[in-house]
Parts: C-alpha cells; structure tokens; sequence
C-alpha cells in the first residue's frame, strides 16, 4: 500500500499583510469567503451611489447620499475589523476615525479581496502538484 496523497490547501492562504488602526494590527492578506462576500456586496451598494454624474453631484453636495456613503464603508471595514477585533464595529469606527482613515482602510480591504479573487486564475495555484504534499 503506498502513501496516502494530502492536498495541502493550507499553503494557499495568502500571507498576513497588515494595516495599524487604533493602535491595533489587522491582516487584511487572509480575508474569510463569507466575510469577503459581504464585503463585495457592500461596495458594489457604494458603487451604486456614484455610478451618475447626478448621483456623484449628490454625493460631493453631502446630505444623505454623502452620509450614507461613510457608513457603506465603515460597515464595508467593520467586516474585516470586528472579526479580529470585536470592539471594532462600524460604530467604533465612526466615532474614533476619520475619513480619510476609513477611505484609506476600505481601498486596502477592498484591494486585497480583488487581489485574493484574481489569485483563483492564477496558472500556478491550479495546478494540482502545488497542493500536494506528504503526510
């Protein structure tokens, strides 16, 4: 009887890469399937308040389109930083950051999702021998 084959998803994780916000680390290099899904929902409903020019007229004149802009993406960065840190909700985030704190958190969360979703096509990943490791 030979060695039983082991496909190693493990080392697909991708690496820890990390943003400092209230004096905390989050990795944002490994970011949960549910969690990402929420996420891509979440900017898609943001790209739906600026996808005119009337509606980015609304948005830059702030009032309700603005505000609740700010909160898709305190909602959209919460997703990633009350999984880790459970004090940081979208409450937390809106009364201890700023805006350009959260535009800055939200690109990156929302740059590593992509990032993780074009990792599915890469040549190197499908390849069955890259998961395969002994026992």
């Amino acid at each position: 009887m030979g060695n039983p084959i082991v496909h190693d998803l493990d080392i697909l994780r991708p690496p820890s890469v990390y943003v400092k916000l209230g004096g905390k680390k989050i990795d944002i290099g490994f970011i949960p399937s549910g969690i990402a899904v929420d996420i891509m929902k979440l900017q898609s409903e943001l790209t739906g308040l600026t996808d005119s020019p009337e509606k980015l007229k609304q948005v830059a004149e702030g009032g309700e389109e603005a505000q609740r802009g700010f909160e898709i993406a305190a909602e959209l960065c919460a997703a990633i930083t009350r999984n880790q840190y459970p004090e940081m909700d979208k409450e937390w985030l809106m009364k201890n950051t700023d805006i350009v704190q959260i535009k800055a958190l939200m690109d990156h969360i929302t740059q590593a999702v992509f990032r993780n979703l074009q990792s599915v096509d890469d040549p190197e990943i499908k390849k069955p021998e890259a998961t395969e490791a002994n026992p």
